[in-house]
């Protein structure tokens, strides 16, 4: 068992506060009950509430420094390599030829899909791009929390660009794959693949190339994009402010370049071709991941109503 939040248990000291009211109370009653003739409670059953204050206390103080419980799993897998799959969220990303079509990120998705696949021994992340980057999963070897993550926390403007902006991709922001340790420090084989419509605001390409170079990360553009796609608002109502940006290539190209390496279309197998040509081959190590997380704060938080319950009662008594 772990400790999320070690530092936040020091708010059981607060304890002290109910522990010195008690006391002064304590001593009021005795002092009372010495002045009328009364028998004073034996010191047993003013302990046992004291008592329960500090287990209230220190049960809080556990349930603040978030306990888990984690479990891990060894898998035979390249630690010499890593890869972030990167998906543009962006609205623009809702279009596609008609109504009922699959959309650009629906596309994406199934081509990422493949991908993962074809790179079973690299580990791989996800990571979401509008107006900034946002990691989702950390390079993993566990292709069923790839899925399930690639499937639940990506979606369109999830979260929203913190611009307003007509055009919410801005692909200065992936500066940070290349200079914010998205990737082992063992990894020598970086590969970043962005899939994107290639729809940004300005960006400054000249920049974005040192960071890659800086990070050494290599860039695959996969261009998910087609000229007469449209958003739809209703089954027969495209989305009037919505056009495609013809200048998306170039945008695409520009990223590529910057990352030494090239823009692709929807082809799961160039893909996969590009990808394992650049990655090449290399020697499998154990590597230890984790796999479940339980977080025990919940229940620490609730098993304090046990000792204030029993305040309540010798108080009611």
């Amino acid at each position: 068992m772990t400790f999320l939040s070690p530092l936040a248990s020091l708010i059981a000291i607060a304890v002290l506060v109910p522990l010195g009211a008690h006391a002064i109370l304590e001593r009021r009653a005795r002092r009372i009950a010495g002045k009328l003739g009364l028998p004073i409670p034996p010191m047993r059953s003013r302990f046992g509430v004291a008592l329960a204050i500090a287990v209230a206390a220190a049960l809080f103080g556990a349930a603040a420094a978030q306990p888990v419980i984690s479990s891990t799993r060894t898998r035979l897998g390249r630690s010499d390599a890593e890869s972030y799959f990167l998906f543009d969220t962006s609205r623009s990303m809702l279009a596609r030829r008609d109504f009922g079509s699959p959309t650009r990120l629906a596309r994406a998705k199934r081509l990422a899909l493949h991908l993962r696949q074809s790179l079973g021994d690299i580990p791989v992340g996800i990571a979401s791009l509008t107006d900034r980057v946002l990691p989702h999963l950390f390079p993993t070897l566990d292709a069923q929390v790839f899925s399930t993550t690639l499937r639940d926390s990506v979606g369109i403007e999830r979260p929203p660009p913190e611009g307003e902006g007509t055009v919410a991709t801005d692909f200065n922001s992936l500066a940070d794959v290349g200079t914010n340790n998205y990737f082992s420090p063992q990894a020598s084989k970086r590969l970043l693949v962005v899939f994107s419509d290639g729809e940004s605001s300005r960006f400054d390409d000249v920049v974005l190339s040192q960071a890659f170079r800086r990070g050494h990360v290599h860039v695959l553009f996969v261009h998910v994009w087609g000229p007469r796609e449209q958003i739809f608002l209703t089954p027969h109502s495209p989305d009037p402010g919505y056009r495609p940006d013809p200048e998306s290539r170039r945008a695409a190209e520009l990223v590529a370049a910057g990352g030494g390496g090239k823009v692709l279309g929807e082809d799961g197998a160039s893909l996969a071709s590009a990808a394992k040509a650049f990655l090449g081959s290399g020697p499998e190590t154990s590597l230890r991941e984790q796999r479940t997380r339980v977080s025990l704060a919940p229940f620490v938080a609730l098993a304090t109503l046990l000792p204030l319950s029993f305040v309540l009662l010798r108080r009611n008594l």
